[in-house]
């Protein structure tokens, strides 16, 4: 060890002895009691204890937004998805919802390749959101969609109330 860290290792050790010594002689409380914040001059929390335990669980629940912009060759593996999200019993989700846009709003139409699967989810409580712009960009209108798919103006709109109101965003294929 150099002179220099020889020094300031004594001058450390000094000081904390001397705050070890200030600790042994009171802090102007009386004995067996804790000092308070303003005499040490830290900020905690108190804790009482009571002869009633109380415990509080709480439960979070979450929601979740799936993206779907692909084409017709995705669109199993967004209901995939959307699927192992909802078998997935460690994970404790509250609300689910898909959005589709561009190519992708084809998966909510009866140009799907999986409308078994998309029914099957909706039974299951997943929220089917198909964007009118892209609708009106691929042709397709109301009539066109499987049942229990809800039309909204834009899928980006959404998606970003959706993720304002605490959705998690995940984009699928």
């Amino acid at each position: 060890m150099g002179t220099h860290s020889r020094r300031r290792f004594l001058e450390l050790a000094g000081a904390g002895t001397a705050v070890a010594l200030a600790g042994c002689s009171g802090t102007g409380t009386d004995a067996g009691t804790t000092p308070t914040d303003a005499e040490t001059g830290t900020e905690s929390t108190a804790t009482t204890e009571t002869d009633t335990e109380t415990t509080t669980t709480e439960t979070t629940t979450m929601s979740t937004v799936f993206h779907f912009s692909s084409g017709e060759e995705h669109q199993k593996h967004a209901t995939a998805n959307a699927k192992n999200l909802l078998d997935d019993g460690t994970t404790d989700v509250e609300r689910v919802a898909l959005v589709a846009n561009g190519a992708g709003v084809k998966l909510l139409t009866t140009d799907s390749t999986v409308p078994e699967k998309v029914r099957s989810l909706a039974e299951n409580g997943v929220a089917f959101k198909a964007c009118a712009n892209s609708m009106e960009a691929f042709d397709y209108s109301n009539d066109d969609l499987l049942e229990g798919v809800e039309t909204v103006p834009a899928g980006v709109g959404e998606l970003t109330k959706l993720q304002s109101e605490g959705y998690a965003y995940v984009k699928t294929p």
